[in-house]
């Protein structure tokens, strides 16, 4: 291995980390991209969540002409992307980590700017770069996936409006393994349960405005449908991830107003889809646990408890209540904190 010095060394400063399951027309562009890279010292390392499409061939063709390209192929009962992500993690050799799905790609200076951004920043945990969205090729779509900078990041992602997507930091390793990696008893949610954790726990971290990677928006259909969405099973997991995030917010830097109403708007939309699936019940028990947890206010928690009533209603009467408790919603989002009404 050559650094951009051409001087050789076998110790990669950072990893890239990439998940992959029978997309090998897509990874090949992926790897191409990691490949062309302006800086030398990285290794890739790809993890097979069981591709039987030629992945393992093309990975072997690759790792014996570069050695910086590492194959994984993931082993035992647990699988998905972040499964993978932790095992790239623990087999990592570089002082930063990168993650890259295996459909994205990134310009030639990104690893050079991002270990450059950490080297002159030793404080930094982590730190995020903006993203391109394309459909076919680079830039195709002119969009961002996200402009803005400011902001509550943390409240974003309780609102699942995530200002930057997995591929946009680069991570000090050390950090990442403060956090323990992915849950992986979490059945859904877990990258959201990641940055949740590190914005908590008070992570020092830097936003930076330049496009240095590009994400492709695939238009593939939901792959999970509105009963699955109401199943008992899914919406015990989401009570259960809810009640994590609450925790993880409240043992970090405070629990601000905004931050409370975030919760309870996440709380009041599982228990919405427990009215919608015919447990009206179940829905109002979990909203008490709302007030009991002294988040929102008393009338908050009636309003809502109104509506979950009104919603779990058949004939015009519940669909009105539908509508009502999305205006609601909406309401709860967008409502500034009562120190800025008073102003």
């Amino acid at each position: 291995m050559r650094d951009a010095e051409g001087r050789v060394t076998d110790t990669p400063v950072v990893s890239v980390v990439t998940p992959t399951k029978n997309r090998l027309p897509l990874l090949r562009e992926a790897l191409d991209s990691v490949a062309a890279q302006t800086f030398a010292r990285w290794e890739h390392l790809v993890v097979d969540d069981g591709s039987d499409d030629g992945t393992a061939e093309e990975l072997a063709r690759r790792a014996a002409a570069d050695p910086r390209v590492r194959y994984i192929r993931r082993d035992g009962e647990k699988a998905g992307a972040n499964i993978c992500r932790n095992i790239g993690v623990r087999e990592s050799r570089g002082e930063y980590v990168v993650f890259l799905d295996s459909d994205d790609l990134l310009d030639p200076q990104c690893l050079a700017d991002r270990v450059a951004l950490m080297a002159r920043n030793a404080d930094l945990d982590f730190a995020t770069f903006q993203t391109s969205v394309f459909e076919r090729t680079r830039g195709d779509l002119g969009r961002l996936y996200d402009p803005q900078l400011g902001g509550d990041h943390l409240l974003r992602f309780l609102y699942f409006e995530a200002p930057w997507i997995i591929t946009a930091p680069i991570w000090r390793k050390t950090a990442l393994l403060r956090l323990q990696l992915f849950d992986e008893s979490l059945p859904s949610w877990q990258d959201v349960d990641l940055h949740i954790r590190a914005l908590a726990s008070g992570m020092t971290y830097l936003r930076r405005p330049e496009v240095d990677h590009h994400v492709r928006w695939l238009t593939e259909p939901d792959r999970v449908s509105i009963q699955q969405r109401r199943s008992p099973r899914h919406l015990e997991a989401a009570e259960a991830i809810l009640e994590k995030f609450e925790a993880v917010v409240r043992s970090g830097p405070g629990m601000s107003w905004s931050r409370q109403r975030a919760l309870c708007s996440l709380y009041f939309f599982v228990a919405e889809n427990w009215v919608a699936a015919g447990h009206t019940s179940i829905g109002l028990k979990l909203w008490r646990q709302v007030r009991r947890r002294q988040l929102g206010s008393p009338l908050l928690h009636l309003t809502g408890a109104t509506l979950l009533r009104t919603t779990g209603l058949r004939g015009p009467a519940g669909r009105l209540g539908a509508r009502l408790a999305h205006k609601w919603k909406g309401w709860m989002h967008l409502r500034s904190e009562p120190e800025l009404i008073r102003a």
